[in-house]
């Protein structure tokens, strides 16, 4: 059998046109009059005619390198950051911000045109200031390299660290508090896990910090239960960092293959911090889910809760609930509200939120969501509104199937994945329910190509 003939070759330098911006934000060039044969290059926009190099070639289609823009865009407006589109952090930093919109709205639309859904597309939920240093929560890897420890980001594909000291999107204090804590540790000697040997003490560092609180927690995310001298590095990280409020050593060891488990041990202070949100109190553990740009999370939850047209005698379910958040904030708007989780740690966190914030009208219940679903249809629940926030991969049949059943009269989505919100929407469409009003997306991501969106669903007459 012949081999496959492919029209590249590793190293080889090309000039090629950006034909299209994929949904992850890289550009996709193609190498054949056919177009049967794409590169992808990161900082790309469409139209510049670029001279690449290949660096990674299969049969189907091949990666590439941009060595030299023969002809930019127009709208190029380059930051001198070229760690960040190295580390794939940024994809989108050397576009103008309204050049991102525009390139998420179509996104959206084109996400639903693709599912069969005929939808106008707002235009995108923004921040009002500039759309940098947004994030409240970071994980950054450490390793030992050249000699010294350094913090940042593995480049795409390798176990080579891109350092990094500002990442342009994070809360400036969580850049500084990598910084301090990842020097401490080199200055005691303590080891770094080293992803080609398989072996040593610090994962990654994680920390979090409230927008209005203030309150910090630094996270050790650690392949061995214990480090060493434990508590002098505890003095030494108090000593650095007056305003921390929880130093916690989370045991994920990386044959598990997690990013964090649920193994938690506070070494100093609080186990969790404590921020607001729509006027609410929320306490937030390492493991809790928390949208990390606060000023958009509000934002985001505000527009979905007006365009549920919320009314005092409403029985609303929190579906996909986290820690309460969405449910919470709507409590004092509504009859009641019944939530469901299927994360314990975040049904316990749900719960003290509710006590935190003296709401006696919502409940939260911890099992996965299309199951409980099933069981409030058998038992004729019918709640008037049910918000769902789901993971990326989106809705299960089953839990949209139950939802339809139950009938409530809307149904809010709120998505961070367009793709998999517009194959729900159709879905719903299929069992009785129709788009009311535009698909709103909310920027919670700016740099990047991630948009959230809030699509309104009504049953038919």
């Amino acid at each position: 059998m012949a081999k496959t003939q492919v029209p590249v070759k590793l190293n080889q330098h090309l000039v090629v046109t950006i034909d299209h911006i994929r949904q992850n934000g890289m550009g996709l060039a193609y190498v054949t009059p056919a177009k049967d044969y794409p590169v992808y290059l990161a900082d790309a926009m469409v139209g510049e005619e670029v001279e690449i190099e290949i660096i990674q070639v299969d049969k189907h289609s091949a990666y590439g390198r941009i060595v030299a823009w023969i002809k930019p865009s127009a709208g190029r407006d380059n930051q001198d950051r070229q760690y960040l589109i190295e580390a794939g952090t940024a994809p989108l930093v050397n576009w103008p911000y309204p050049d991102q919109k525009a390139f998420k709205k179509e996104i959206v639309q084109r996400n639903f045109h693709d599912a069969g859904l005929k939808v106008d597309v707002a235009d995108p939920i923004t921040m009002d200031t500039t759309p940098t240093y947004y994030r409240n929560k970071t994980v950054v890897p450490l390793k030992w390299q050249d000699g010294q420890l350094l913090s940042g980001f593995y480049q795409r594909g390798s176990h080579h660290l891109v350092p990094m000291e500002d990442y342009y999107v994070n809360d400036q204090r969580l850049d500084e508090v990598i910084v301090i804590v990842r020097e401490i540790i080199a200055q005691r000697g303590i080891s770094a896990f080293d992803p080609d040997l398989e072996e040593g003490a610090i994962r990654y560092i994680m920390v979090r910090r409230g927008y209005y609180s203030k309150q910090l927690m630094v996270v050790l995310v650690a392949n061995e239960q214990e480090l060493a001298d434990e508590a002098g590095l505890v003095a030494d990280i108090q000593a650095a960092l007056p305003d921390l409020t929880s130093l916690i050593l989370n045991f994920a060891p990386k044959k598990d293959y997690v990013l964090l488990s649920p193994n938690n041990r506070t070494l100093a202070g609080e186990d969790q911090i404590e921020d607001t949100l729509l006027g609410k109190k929320f306490l937030i553990g390492p493991n809790s889910f928390y949208q990390v740009n606060p000023v958009m999370t509000e934002k985001l939850y505000q527009k979905a809760a007006d365009l549920a047209d919320l009314q005092p005698t409403d029985l609303v379910v929190d579906a996909y609930a986290g820690i309460g958040t969405i449910g919470i904030s709507v409590a004092d708007r509504v009859k009641e509200v019944i939530g469901v989780e299927v994360v314990p740690g975040a049904v316990v966190d749900a719960n003290k939120n509710l006590q935190i914030n003296h709401i006696q009208n919502a409940t939260y219940i911890e099992r996965d969501a299309p199951d409980q679903f099933a069981d409030w249809q058998a038992a004729g629940i019918q709640p008037d509104v049910v918000f769902v926030d789901p993971p990326r991969r989106g809705l299960t049949a089953k839990l949209i199937e139950s939802t339809a059943q139950m009938g409530p009269d809307r149904v809010v989505y709120v998505s961070c994945n367009p793709i998999t919100a517009a194959r729900d929407v159709a879905l719903f469409q299929d069992l009785g329910y129709h788009v009311a009003g535009p698909v709103v997306p909310v920027d919670q991501f700016p740099q990047t190509a991630h948009i959230e969106t809030i699509t309104v669903l009504k049953k038919n007459d």
